[in-house]
């Protein structure tokens, strides 16, 4: 499927014709970048003639003109860079080509130049063999710099191409796979024609070079010209980004790309004064918060201007549907077994009016009919998975929906969590694991100077079949289903912690394979940082904390106070 250039006027889910296409447009709408690394590109250069020679006078070899021409040349097949560079540009790519010369791949100027323009680079194209080394060690050494480069970085969503005229692509691809060891993840088997590594956030492809030798059947479809290598790219780009959920991340990154002079005029140099004027009056951290929250609001002005929600309307939902849905789904309700329609699921995932109440067709029983939302009162995604993760799909889920923050990564470098409003920690009561839930107002957690007591509420941590408000994963990776009884807000306590020069309480980063984030409050008691809320998930809840605590007690009739429980419809006079 190829996705042509889009039009600013014209939603891209609106000319998808399925699934595959849907992704590969989402794709196409996020990539920038490409960087190439190949000795021999050219723009179609001729050799030059520096001198005349004149011809030896002989007889012909008696030797086959077969034997004389070697079975491979070392040094691989030139690449067009005007050719690649004008295809990119027609798909709405930036294609950069580094050519290096043996010195500057002996020396270390290569890699230090690859890693840093990867760090602007969506996609990386490597030839397999760089001035001569056909074993390609070259090659897997610029990988392992990039690839380390981008673990001290967190990750990296990015596409890594070998684009090689190498006559074994099997032997290519096993030595880059040797080369990554425990970083794939998953990797294309035997029977497969494409071959591909996973990496979590780097995908890792082989292509072979048009100028090359020649294959057959369906082994072709992986060896293309500079003309058709950008939009084979993109389409690998997709598979590592292909998802509903994912599609509307790469969409909404793509649209304030594309929008940023928007965010340029409304946050100009122009108020630099106004805000030197704020920040005096109400001190630092708190100023320098309320600027990243303006931005914020503002990137969620432009996701609406480019109706990124859009890739997850019913017509993509459908899209999804025909690929992922098996033509009959089978499972139990009440020891019965129930078989439903593709066509029955399609309408269930892709309708917005039933509000999860449905009524569905049993196939396997004729006459047969049941409500799906009063079978399955919390959670279809059983239905909608084959694998057995269902539990664990709708925890990540939930997970992300109520919290900010809640591993190491969103803390790379020096940066480290700092005690607020929505925070949750875990400390110890002897050897009892505690954990608590930030109660102070978000303005009281900034200018702390002297040592201040935090007010906490206890969260309990309960099993996935008790009531429970909040997941989370604890520092060890473990998941944790978490408590929180407004009706016990006299269950408060206080520990008292002091802010450091920023007036903030910032914890310390306490190293070890898995780093943990520590606040210490004036007692020298160690507090581990789990996560943070998302602040109107926090505000809510503290919200339903201080109502709880304030409400007003009085002595009234019984039979008044049951009356006012009674459920609408029930008793009274007619």
């Amino acid at each position: 499927m190829t996705a042509t250039t889009l039009s600013s006027l014209v939603h891209p889910i609106d000319s998808a014709e399925n699934y595959r296409d849907l992704c590969i447009r989402a794709a196409q709408e996020f990539l920038h970048t490409i960087v190439v690394v190949d000795d021999r590109a050219t723009y179609n250069e001729q050799e030059k003639v520096t001198q005349l020679v004149e011809p030896e006078f002989g007889g012909a070899s008696d030797e086959p003109l077969e034997e004389l021409a070697p079975e491979f040349e070392p040094g691989g097949t030139t690449l067009d860079v005007s050719v690649l560079t004008d295809a990119s540009a027609d798909i709405g790519l930036t294609c950069a080509v580094l050519r290096p010369n043996q010195d500057e791949q002996d020396d270390g100027t290569l890699d230090r130049r690859l890693v840093r323009a990867a760090r602007r680079a969506d996609v990386l194209v490597l030839d397999w063999q760089l001035n001569d080394a056909g074993d390609g060690q070259a090659a897997l050494r610029l990988l392992s710099e990039v690839t380390a480069e981008d673990q001290v970085g967190q990750g990296r969503l990015r596409l890594v191409c070998f684009y090689t005229s190498h006559p074994n692509l099997d032997e290519v691809f096993l030595a880059i796979r040797d080369q990554l060891g425990d970083l794939v993840i998953s990797s294309s088997n035997a029977e497969e024609t494409s071959r591909w590594l996973n990496c979590g956030c780097m995908r890792v492809v082989v292509l072979a070079k048009a100028g090359g030798l020649s294959l057959e059947g369906n082994n072709s479809r992986i060896q293309l010209d500079e003309g058709e290598l950008p939009q084979r790219l993109v389409e690998e780009f997709a598979a590592l980004t292909s998802g509903l959920v994912s599609n509307v991340a790469v969409a909404s990154l793509a649209a304030v790309r594309a929008d940023a002079h928007r965010l340029l005029t409304r946050f100009g140099a122009k108020l630099d004064r106004p805000f030197l004027s704020h920040r005096f009056y109400e001190g630092g951290p708190e100023s320098e918060e309320l600027v990243v929250r303006l931005v914020a609001d503002e990137i969620k002005t432009l996701l609406d201007s480019a109706d990124v929600r859009r890739w997850m309307e019913p017509k993509a939902i459908a899209h999804w549907a025909a690929e992922h849905i098996a033509d009959k789904i089978e499972f139990k309700i009440k020891k019965n077994d129930v078989v439903m329609s593709k066509e029955d699921l399609i309408n269930v995932v892709t309708g917005d009016s039933h509000r999860g109440v449905f009524e569905v067709t049993n196939q396997a029983k004729a006459g047969h009919k049941f409500n799906l939302g009063k079978e399955y009162k919390e959670s279809i995604t059983a239905i909608l998975t084959s694998d057995g993760s269902a539990e664990l799909l709708d925890y990540d889920f939930a997970r992300l929906t109520c919290l900010a923050r809640n591993d190491p990564s969103p803390f790379p470098g020096d940066r480290t969590p700092i005690l607020t409003e929505g925070t949750i920690v875990r400390g110890r009561n002897g050897r009892e694991k505690v954990y608590l839930l930030c109660s102070m107002p978000l303005c009281d957690t900034v200018r702390v100077g002297d040592a201040r007591p935090f007010p906490f509420v206890a969260l309990d941590s309960v099993s996935s079949t008790d009531r429970y408000d909040l997941v989370a994963l604890s520092p060890e990776g473990e998941r944790l289903y978490l408590a929180f009884a407004t009706d016990k807000h006299y269950d408060t306590v206080r520990h008292t912690f002091a802010g450091d020069e920023g007036g903030v309480v910032r914890s310390k980063k306490r190293p070890g394979k898995v780093p943990q984030f520590v606040f210490f409050d004036t007692d020298g008691k160690p507090w581990v940082w789990v996560a943070e809320l998302r602040f109107q998930h926090a505000h809510r809840k503290l919200h339903d904390l201080g109502a709880a605590s304030s409400r007003v007690g009085l002595d009234e009739a019984y039979i008044l106070r049951t009356a006012s429980k009674r459920q609408s419809g029930q008793g009274g006079a007619k």
